[in-house]
């Protein structure tokens, strides 16, 4: 077996692929975009169509099967598979699964198996209701707990919405939207890192991802909190390898929203080689504690090398139309997840919706570069034209 080859799966793979490039790992990548980064690092790279329940099963089995999947370690993937996980399951039987089993994100993902786990573990949570409550004085929110990226939430105007299958309402809570990065075991965590995260609204996704920034503030207890729910529900569920989890913080209190039992967007956000040691690359992280959980005790970990480091922010820029952006456009060094375009003088068509592309921006607190990074958006904006 070739040790430095691995199979790399998410919607938007170029964030796994940098991270297991620069841990001097050979790529194959598959994902719904294939952006120029991502073509340029991976050794093969291969687009896959996805809707929005994730990558056409089909399509992507049959991509997989004409692969010699002998040669790969394994299968690191990202999103694309909350909402069927016996596809994943299809793919263990292939190739060694990187990460959490099927059974665990199907578990993870149902919403009759994972709120009922907070209730059991005494884990605060937003109210959800299988029927709305009479008093509309509180607004709610209508969930696909398969979902990824917030675009299956949508606000419930009246009573007479009804839920299909692992759909739950839930009330609206205000607060501020954070998320924590970590590595697990099984039996225990290691915080990579805490993030504020924000929307990208439009008519048809009022809660579309906009982006996210690292290293934030938050008081201890809060620390406390959500730390302390990661651990649990690691224990229970049996977690491997890198998840984040959601959660709203309101009045120094936490609620828990979801797990993303996989590697998530704001992987994105910190350094592939944030940790001292070699071994502890993030991505070797993510390897060692999905496939070596029992050697992989995570309390020897060396920390960061930096106490104080600095804040990452990163945001999609999505087309409000359908644009064409050719080969021949300059695009500035804080942008990543560019259009590949084939042949020199080519053209790509961005359906609106769809993201154009991702900025980026580092500074010295996460205030700072939150603020930097919607600068450069707008600035984007301009330079494509699609303010």
């Amino acid at each position: 077996m070739n040790k430095n080859l691995l199979l790399t799966i998410a919607i938007s793979a170029r964030p796994f692929v940098v991270a297991a490039t620069q841990a001097g790992y050979v790529v194959t990548a598959i994902d719904a975009f294939a952006d120029k980064q991502t073509v340029e690092l991976a050794e093969t790279s291969i687009v896959v169509n996805y809707d929005k329940f994730g990558f056409n099963a089909d399509e992507l089995l049959r991509v997989i099967g004409q692969l010699n999947t002998s040669q790969y370690l394994g299968f690191v993937y990202g999103s694309g598979f909350e909402s069927q996980p016996e596809l994943l399951q299809e793919i263990a039987n292939i190739i060694p699964l990187i990460g959490n089993s099927a059974a665990i994100v199907q578990a993870v993902k149902t919403a009759s198996i994972f709120f009922p786990t907070l209730d059991f573990l005494e884990i605060s949570y937003p109210k959800i209701f299988n029927k709305l409550p009479v008093d509309f004085s509180v607004s709610y929110l209508k969930k696909f707990a398969g979902g990824c990226g917030g675009a299956h939430i949508k606000i419930v105007n009246d009573d007479s919405d009804v839920l299909s299958n692992n759909y739950y309402f839930q009330e609206q809570v205000d607060g501020r939207s954070i998320s924590l990065l970590f590595v697990a075991n099984s039996r225990y965590i290691e915080p990579i890192g805490f993030n504020e995260q924000w929307l990208s609204p439009c008519t048809t996704a009022p809660f579309r991802y906009g982006g996210a920034v690292s290293n934030i503030a938050l008081s201890s207890a809060v620390q406390q909190q959500v730390i302390y729910a990661a651990e649990a529900l690691t224990r229970e569920f049996g977690l491997l390898g890198l998840n984040s989890l959601d959660v709203i913080v309101r009045n120094d209190s936490a609620y828990i929203l979801e797990i993303n039992p996989r590697l998530s967007a704001t992987f994105d956000l910190y350094s592939a080689n944030l940790y001292q040691s070699v071994d502890d690359n993030i991505i070797n992280m993510h390897l060692r504690a999905s496939l070596e959980a029992d050697k992989f005790p995570l309390n020897s970990v060396e920390k960061p090398i930096q106490e104080n480091m600095q804040s990452t922010a990163h945001a999609v820029v999505y087309a409000l139309e359908s644009i064409v952006i050719g080969d021949l456009f300059e695009w500035p060094s804080w942008v990543v997840d560019i259009p590949y375009c084939a042949e020199h003088h080519d053209e790509k068509t961005i359906y609106a919706g769809e993201p154009i592309c991702s900025v980026f921006a580092h500074a010295e607190d996460a205030a700072t570069a939150k603020s930097l990074v919607q600068t450069r958006v707008e600035l984007i904006k301009n330079l494509i034209g699609i303010c």
